[in-house]
């Protein structure tokens, strides 16, 4: 069952009286009218129930993706509508009691294990409930705190409920019992916290921790009342494990990419990286200089290898995505923490509140013109009026530059298909100019043009050229030597 606020304000009720009666407050006696009942009030206000294929379809509620699960477990969730105060920034996911047969187990028609860790995954808080008179960790739910302790260990809590149904001796058995249970579950040195206590607003059986019992419920209480105070703060360490994660696996998986081959030899040497996964995760811890805590189990890691048949389908190492993970951490996300621990340390000290910044914006849209005018009187309106033009004719020249240079590519590219490869050598082309050349020689044309030469020369040999012909600056031949100079022509 899911817990939630219905939407409906109750101008009565504040952040201030949240905190003061937010909690479990005991009658002494049978008779004493005057007890409140504070946590029985707030619950039993009017509201409604949906069913969990209606929930799965609100947009207000962030429960669409447990569509996943199918009808089976859908029939199985309900939602619950309430104005209480305390549900304002705090929603509630009460799971069933867990069994302890296997008839039992075996009944359920959906997996209970990946829906707790669903809930668990987004929840700011888990908390597991114990009786004192009757505690039982049965193997369903040891496999349950298994499937949600990962990645969710620092925010479980255990509750021992009912703790005054027994004696002082019982409950000091009972509280080591439950703690050396969870040493077992939880693979780690630090100790789970566990509140103590009778969580409900009857008489106490046995007082005699009674002390001890309001003080852990008061604790409690101011736990889940700061939830909504902290949420920042929970959403960046949320942040920055998914980001360490996501570069663990880009490592991995591009480190694997590279050791499979494109072609030939991947079902072999997909065998060997699922056998070596324990050698090939340490190397990549060391190349990449990466946290051991950050390195996922390699068992887990091999089960979900074994669905892809060929590795080289991963994508391979980015260096700039890698960069990029580590400016997130170093760099950016402390910005924004700082930034956004300015911004309370303010709105604490009360330098920003509402009606103070609905006046600055008033002031700045009233003065916003008086500056603009200012800035314009200021300015030279030739300087105004030159800036665009400059821009356009910058604009135009850059378009005429890109034009030319993709026209001179085109002809470059023309010539080259036209040019680099000629169909004949130089060889073929001096012999075929020869051929040409004796061919014209013995046209009958240039014979009789020949000859015609030949007898004028031959006709007048001395006479002078005229002055001024172009024909005069050429040294004049003897007779001597017509014979060489016919020969020459």
């Amino acid at each position: 069952m899911a817990l939630f606020h219905d939407g409906a304000d109750k101008k009565s009720n504040s952040s201030n009286d949240l905190t003061n009666t937010s909690g479990f407050h005991k009658k002494r006696n049978d008779n004493d009218s005057t007890a409140t009942d504070t946590v029985t009030d707030d619950i039993r206000v009017s509201g409604r129930l949906m069913k969990g294929n209606t929930l799965t379809v609100t947009p207000k509620l962030p429960f669409s993706s447990l569509s996943q699960f199918g009808s089976a477990f859908l029939n199985h969730f309900v939602g619950s509508s309430s104005s209480s105060p305390l549900l304002k920034r705090l929603t509630f996911i009460d799971t069933p009691g867990v069994l302890s047969g296997e008839k039992q187990r075996i009944n359920r028609t959906y997996d209970f294990g990946q829906v707790a860790k669903w809930f668990a995954d987004r929840s700011d808080l888990i908390l597991l409930l114990f009786d004192a008179h009757k505690l039982d960790i049965s193997d369903e739910f040891k496999s349950v705190i298994d499937t949600i302790s990962l990645h969710n260990s620092d925010k479980i809590r255990c509750v021992l409920n009912k703790a005054d149904c027994v004696t002082r001796e019982q409950l000091v058995r009972v509280y080591g019992s439950l703690m050396w249970s969870m040493g077992k579950i939880f693979d780690s040195p630090e100790v789970v916290r566990v509140y103590t206590g009778s969580y409900w607003n009857g008489q106490l059986v046995n007082d005699d921790f009674e002390r001890m019992f309001t003080k852990d419920e008061k604790l409690l209480v101011r736990e889940l009342v700061d939830l909504p105070r902290c949420a920042a703060e929970r959403k960046v360490n949320q942040m920055v494990n998914r980001i360490r994660l996501v570069k663990v696996h880009v490592c991995i998986l591009g480190t694997l990419s590279k050791m499979t081959p494109r072609f030939f030899g991947k079902k072999k040497s997909r065998e060997q990286i699922l056998n070596d996964l324990d050698v090939i995760m340490d190397n990549v811890r060391v190349e990449f200089d990466l946290s051991k805590g950050d390195m996922p189990n390699s068992v887990e890691f091999v089960n979900y290898l074994k669905n892809f048949p060929d590795f080289s389908v991963f994508p391979p190492i980015d260096k700039a995505l890698i960069d990029s993970l580590d400016k997130l951490i170093e760099k950016e996300i402390p910005y924004i923490v700082m930034e956004a621990e300015n911004v309370e340390n303010e709105v604490r000290l009360g330098k920003r509140s509402a009606a103070t910044e609905e006046k600055k914006d008033e002031v700045v849209d009233k003065e916003e013109p008086v500056a603009e005018v200012k800035d314009e009187t200021d300015k030279p309106s030739g300087i105004e009026k030159s800036e665009p033009s400059v821009n356009i004719i910058f604009g135009l020249l850059g378009k005429i530059v890109i034009f030319c240079l993709l026209v001179l590519s085109a002809l470059e590219g023309v010539h080259y298909w036209a040019y680099s490869r000629p169909a004949l050598s130089f060889i073929e082309l001096h012999d075929g100019y020869k051929q040409l050349f004796d061919e014209v020689s013995q046209n009958p044309k240039v014979v009789e043009f020949r000859s015609t030469v030949k007898r004028r020369q031959t006709a007048s040999p001395g006479v002078p050229l005229k002055k001024g012909s172009p024909l005069s600056s050429l040294p004049t031949k003897t007779s001597n030597n017509k014979g060489s100079s016919q020969s020459e022509l």
